[in-house]
């Protein structure tokens, strides 16, 4: 396991990989370009790159830089994610930082390191959402998708109604269940668009009105992009 504070000089392109622990990179000088999950921004002093338990990152240094890397953050659990890759500090964070850097050097007393690094909860923005306990959250998110899948579904509205961000409830359908709250809505309403067509004679257009699909060219070309069959076809070739 790394040191849980470190003052690293980022040099040339890295590849991407990933930790089992959360980071915090903090430019105490210089600048380089950080990339977490495909979001690239430039850091430079006065900002900081949140790193959740494995999330794919990269970074790309083309000038010498100094950064403080902060590791397995105590009052941030490897099961939270952070909201936010990249934000900027405020002033008392970064008068705080230069004290951070010396304790790289100082191991006389480890309460000493576990007692400033717990300070940083005042400083920055710690991750608090624990995804173990959202999970009820998603549990309800998806019922909601589950019987009113026919009516629209905007992400901000739907993470309102489950007390998250959007941001947060997307990271928590991807984790969960592999998708996007819009695929998952979209399996659903073909779900049932399958169930129409194999236990009533109703028009495609009356099916993609009760299934939440616009009209019945989309639900055609819906239907046969996810099941690589015209719902014509499966109507005609249904079980009897």
């Amino acid at each position: 396991m790394r040191d849980s504070i470190e003052v690293i000089s980022y040099q040339n392109t890295a590849n991407a990989h990933l930790h089992n622990h959360t980071q915090i990179v903090l430019p105490l000088s210089g600048r380089l370009i950080l990339d977490v999950e495909n979001k690239q921004q430039t850091v430079q002093c006065g900002q900081a790159c949140f790193i959740s338990t494995s999330q794919a990152h990269t970074h790309l240094a083309q000038e010498d830089n100094l950064c403080l890397v902060l590791n397995a953050l105590p009052i941030w659990d490897s099961k939270i994610e952070s909201e936010f890759s990249f934000i900027d500090l405020t002033p008392q964070a970064q008068a705080y930082l230069p004290f951070l850097s010396s304790l790289v050097s100082d191991t006389s007393s480890r309460l000493k390191t576990h007692q400033a690094l717990n300070l940083l909860e005042h400083l920055l923005p710690i991750p608090q959402e624990k995804i173990v306990k959202a999970d009820a959250r998603l549990a309800k998110a998806k019922q909601l998708l589950d019987h009113h899948f026919e009516e629209s579904w905007h992400l901000a509205k739907l993470a309102s109604e489950v007390h998250l961000s959007p941001s947060q409830l997307a990271v928590l359908f991807k984790r969960h269940l592999g998708m996007t709250p819009k695929q998952y809505v979209l399996q659903r309403r073909l779900r049932e668009a399958k169930l129409w067509l194999s236990s009533s004679n109703k028009s495609l257009e009356e099916i993609a009105q009760k299934v939440g699909i616009s009209n019945a060219s989309a639900l055609v070309r819906l239907f046969t992009k996810h099941y690589q069959i015209t719902p014509g076809y499966y109507r005609a070739n249904r079980p009897r």
